[in-house]
């Protein structure tokens, strides 16, 4: 096959089904047949024009699982049986490719140590490499297309844990607050934790998977007191509320303890505010788990997503509980629908399935 279907993003909402060349096998990296893609509101924060590529166009997708169908001739096998067929997921930098039946990508495998660094356009520097991890067989497609997000949690999570003991704020409860709730209440040691989120059904769910009370954000304010929590795990996406005294940055910093910790998970291009008279005031950390490869090195990345992947085995991570919604590949026009209303739906996470209804079975 010379040519493949690809979603490419124009400009902000703007997007076409186009035939593009099937990419090449790098010489150290495998050319992949898309599987499964699980839609990130990354790709929906480019789609709105939150976040800006390099250029357009872009093939938006990054969670992404596909099926081995070539590998480069000097692929590096040290440490990973890897053979035609096999399944994989990879963590990397760039938010871009996915929504395509092929892709590539040069892996780094759980104790491997390499690298491919370059100065990205967006302020740090990246890796040309991928963390990824080999799927088992007992782990489905479609649990399988949720390690990326998992991996993109636990990297800041791990990285800027909360202590045993502490009282635990997560600032919204889409995939991604859901995960890292779920890390931290079942494997370290808090007092409580809680969250916040303006959808009630997110909010059903939440106290359902790891949060001991989730409230409205009117609630958060009324019903707990100031200077309560130690550390807030922040999942937001882009905020904008009419009155500055409610925005939840701002209110959950004032429910920060002095000396607490501010974890910043989610990124936009688009200004946010933080209160900088509460940050001084409380003496409140702001910290992050890097994408800056000087600083956390894909290869470290590799030994993350391999545990992402345990912990959807386990059930530390409820794969299965965090999927609403399957969309064939085939159906264009309700992918769109899907990213023009991904702000107004109650679902947590829609899988874009590109398998043939012979290979789909019950994964």
């Amino acid at each position: 096959m010379e040519t493949m279907k690809a979603v490419q993003l124009l400009a902000p909402r703007k997007t076409v089904l186009s035939d593009l060349p099937v990419p090449e096998t790098p010489a150290d990296g495998l050319l992949m047949k898309t599987r499964c893609v699980s839609i990130c509101s990354t790709d929906i924060s480019f789609y709105e024009g939150h976040l800006f590529p390099s250029e357009y166009p872009v093939v938006l997708g990054h969670e992404y699982l596909g099926e081995v169908v070539d590998i480069g001739r000097e692929f590096d096998t040290s440490g990973v049986d890897l053979k035609i067929g096999d399944r994989v997921v990879y963590w990397g930098q760039t938010d871009f490719g996915g929504f395509a039946e092929y892709r590539t990508v040069r892996p780094i495998f759980s104790g491997q140590v390499k690298e491919d660094i370059f100065e990205a356009d967006r302020n740090f520097y990246d890796d040309k490499r991928a963390a990824a991890v080999k799927i088992p067989d007992e782990l489905s497609d479609l649990e399988a297309s949720f390690i990326e997000p998992v991996t993109g949690a636990l990297r800041s999570v791990l990285s800027n844990p909360p202590k045993v003991g502490d009282k635990v704020l997560i600032l919204g409860t889409g995939p991604i607050g859901v995960i890292a709730g779920s890390v931290i209440k079942r494997l370290l040691a808090p007092n409580m934790v809680v969250s916040v989120d303006t959808n009630p059904a997110r909010n059903e769910f939440a106290e359902q998977q790891f949060s001991n009370k989730a409230y409205l954000p009117d609630e958060l304010i009324e019903s707990v007191d100031e200077s309560t929590f130690d550390y807030v795990f922040d999942a937001l996406p882009t905020v904008k509320v009419a009155d500055e005294s409610k925005d939840p940055r701002r209110v959950a910093m004032r429910k920060l303890k002095a000396g607490g910790r501010y974890v910043l998970y989610g990124a936009s291009q688009e200004m946010q505010k933080f209160d900088t008279w509460l940050m001084l005031a409380k003496g409140i950390n702001i910290i992050s788990a890097p994408f800056d490869v000087n600083h956390f090195p894909m290869h470290k990345s590799a030994n993350v997503i391999a545990s992402a992947m345990q912990m959807l085995l386990t059930g530390i991570v409820d794969g299965k509980a965090l999927l609403s919604t399957v969309h064939k590949f085939d159906d264009y026009d309700g992918l769109v629908d899907i990213f023009e209303n991904y702000r107004f739906t109650t679902d947590l996470k829609t899988i874009v399935d590109f398998r043939r209804p012979d290979a789909a079975g019950g994964n």
